[in-house]
């Protein structure tokens, strides 16, 4: 068995995870919480456990929605770590959008913009493509359906415009 093809695909996993947690987070029904999420890991942890409620849930559109110990672990370290610097990368993307106005974006394409930017960002020993690639495979399996065009003109600038 291969295990470096497991790792990415649990990174993936991952992903996803946090994209549909950040995204959840992103509607105005959940702003507080997400503001206490931020500084409380008590109120984190019990908002992953309710979150879990329905993503473990399985229907006919998430038939396999299960994650691992240590893949909620890196979901955990990625939900965290975008709302921490949600503020500061989201003037980052602004930068980057043709009308300069982030509160027209889809919260879906928002979603996966910030999970995309603080990876790229703060993980130098991975390739910005590699992460690109990921977050173009999100928003074709969930935003709609000119996303991920859009998606990946944003962090590709993003990622030239900060390489090491």
């Amino acid at each position: 068995m291969n295990t470096n093809n497991a790792k990415p695909q649990k990174r993936s996993v991952g992903r996803e995870y946090a994209f549909k947690f950040i995204y959840k987070h992103l509607l105005s029904d959940f702003v507080r919480e997400k503001t206490q999420i931020i500084s409380d890991e008590k109120a984190l942890q019990d908002a992953m456990t309710l979150f879990d409620t329905s993503y473990y849930e399985e229907d006919s559109e998430h038939p396999d929605n299960v994650i691992d110990a240590h893949t909620k672990i890196f979901a955990r370290d990625l939900i965290l770590g975008s709302l921490r610097h949600e503020e500061e990368n989201s003037e980052m993307i602004e930068k980057y959008l043709t009308n300069g106005n982030l509160a027209k974006v889809d919260r879906m394409n928002l979603a996966v913009l910030l999970l995309g930017t603080y990876e790229i960002l703060n993980d130098r020993d991975t390739s910005p493509g590699v992460f690109i690639n990921e977050y173009v495979n999100i928003a074709k399996k969930y935003c709609p359906n000119d996303s991920q065009g859009f998606i990946n003109s944003i962090l590709d600038k993003l990622a030239k415009d900060h390489a090491v």
